[in-house]
């Protein structure tokens, strides 16, 4: 099924293909666009980011986003990995649903600070969710999140996380001013927990795949750390390899 920012950037994408967005022009705002597809800014936000990888349209703070080029860069040699921005990480929470299963203040033991990658003794807020496709809210859970927040925003996560829709990342962004700059991922295959299994609709032990983030400023400080865990089949990881640009 496509995503509503896949959506979004395949119809400006033909839009900019078809000269109804020349080259050199600039395309309506976000805030215009998120009312013409019926979408939030955050998705917008997606949509322009993935035109903007394929040389489509730049972007600059107070000018806009400018159209570029009628068509994709061609591609020649030298491969870049392109997995994903950072834009869509923060979109695929907003396209599910958090439901909040416990809020908790933590103190990380040698096991955890081994996983979170910081010392012993730090304090987090540890908030546990189970994602659920907003669109199928009867399916089985896709998820079991624990995010780990640095604890001088969890007075703000504790807050408004309940009723914020979208990624807590997102959150620490709108509501505390922060920025995420890096997204760094690991991902390995884990037997499901037993404690995760029943909230989950599925098997104690039966093979998983967990996917840690750590969101990180440009600083180098580390906002918030999230370990998900997927049942077996309910998740699929694409990841899609580029060529870069020969240079002149």
């Amino acid at each position: 099924m496509e995503t509503r920012h896949a959506l979004v950037a395949r119809s400006l994408a033909e839009a900019i293909s078809s000269g109804t967005y020349p080259v050199g022009t600039l395309l309506p705002t976000e805030i215009e666009l998120a009312e013409r597809f019926g979408v939030s800014r955050a998705t917008v936000r997606t949509a322009l980011s993935n035109l903007q990888q394929l040389g489509l349209v730049s972007r600059k703070r107070n000018v806009g986003t400018r159209v570029e080029a009628s068509v994709p860069a061609q591609d020649s040699a030298g491969y870049m990995h392109s997995l994903a921005t950072v834009d869509d990480v923060l979109q695929y929470a907003a396209e599910t649903h958090r439901w909040v299963q416990e809020i908790a203040n933590e103190v990380a033991d040698d096991e955890l600070a081994a996983r979170l990658q910081c010392r012993p003794g730090r304090r987090w807020l540890r908030v546990s969710s189970l994602r659920v496709v907003t669109d199928a809210p009867r399916t089985p859970p896709i998820c079991w999140t624990d995010v780990y927040v640095n604890a001088g925003y969890a007075d703000v996560v504790r807050k408004h996380v309940k009723s914020y829709p979208n990624a807590i990342g997102s959150l620490l962004e709108e509501k505390a001013g922060k920025h995420i700059a890096e997204v760094v991922q690991s991902i390995r295959a884990v037997e499901l927990p037993a404690r995760m299994a029943k909230p989950l609709q599925a098997e104690a032990g039966a093979p998983a795949l967990e996917i840690t983030r750590r969101y990180v400023e440009s600083n180098n400080s580390v906002l918030l750390v999230t370990i998900s865990i997927h049942a077996s089949e309910r998740f699929e990881y694409t990841m899609r390899l580029k060529r870069q640009r020969r240079a002149d």
